[in-house]
């Protein structure tokens, strides 16, 4: 009786939520899905292709008693970003999904809007109403502790509207983490908006061998000169910042 009470114990113990505040850019394959977390509540910005890669990484972060997950927003309706839903809703009940789609299970969100939980802040930069890369919601996720770490979202967004952003003076300001827009296609990822964000490390989620040639060199050419870092899941796996 003593030795199963010490190992349910052990269980119990290993499975408390984590009082670190993290923000995990799952690897998902060539797809986004990226998990925010502290505590017993989380934030996931997409799930991925329909791989069942989103929910290997939720069950390595999420304690598996915990079956809610309170924030989801949805960049956009590539397959890619959301190929995930229908496993993630079959397992976990979801308290708030956002999208730019009006439809009958999801909120519609908008420029200027700010989605918060317990340690971070969301706040929505450029959204559209057709869906496309170019429709992506994209933002600043901010930290309410570390100094204001900020890590900028961009979704599948295209160069023309990163300028855009920045010529409106949307994007107006440096973060930490860049997640590189649509898998670091040649396509995005303008010096305009490098110059504004300046981050220190730029984080890639793309899948390996992946019939698009994502990450383009000249992307990671435009990184490199500005002397960010690169991460990449397809060389790392899932990469985790840990923000306390």
């Amino acid at each position: 009786m003593f030795i199963s009470f010490l190992g349910l114990g052990g269980i119990f113990w290993w499975t408390l939520p984590n009082n670190k505040a993290q923000v995990i850019v799952c690897d998902v394959g060539q797809g986004d899905a990226i998990l925010v977390t502290y505590k017993n509540i989380q934030m996931l910005f997409d799930t991925g292709p329909d791989n069942k890669k989103l929910m290997t990484c939720l069950e390595d972060h999420v304690p598996f008693w915990d079956k809610t997950i309170e924030v989801v927003i949805l960049s956009h309706g590539d397959s890619d970003h959301i190929g995930g839903l229908n496993d993630l809703l079959k397992s976990y009940k979801v308290a708030q999904l956002f999208s730019n789609e009006q439809n009958i299970y999801s909120q519609k969100i908008g420029q200027n809007e700010i989605v918060s939980t317990n340690m971070f802040d969301f706040e929505v930069v450029s959204s559209g109403e057709n869906n496309g890369n170019d429709d992506s919601i994209v933002g600043y996720l901010t930290s309410k502790r570390k100094e204001g770490w900020s890590m900028f979202m961009s979704g599948d967004i295209s160069a023309e509207i990163e300028q855009r952003l920045v010529w409106r003076k949307t994007v107006d300001r440096p973060v930490d983490v860049l997640k590189v827009s649509h898998h670091g296609s040649e396509t995005a990822t303008s010096e305009e908006i490098l110059e504004i964000l300046e981050p220190k490390i730029a984080v890639i989620s793309v899948g390996k061998n992946n019939n698009f040639g994502h990450p383009r060199e000249k992307t990671l050419e435009r990184l490199k000169s500005k002397n960010i870092e690169i991460r990449r899941t397809d060389l790392e796996g899932e990469i985790i910042f840990s923000l306390n």
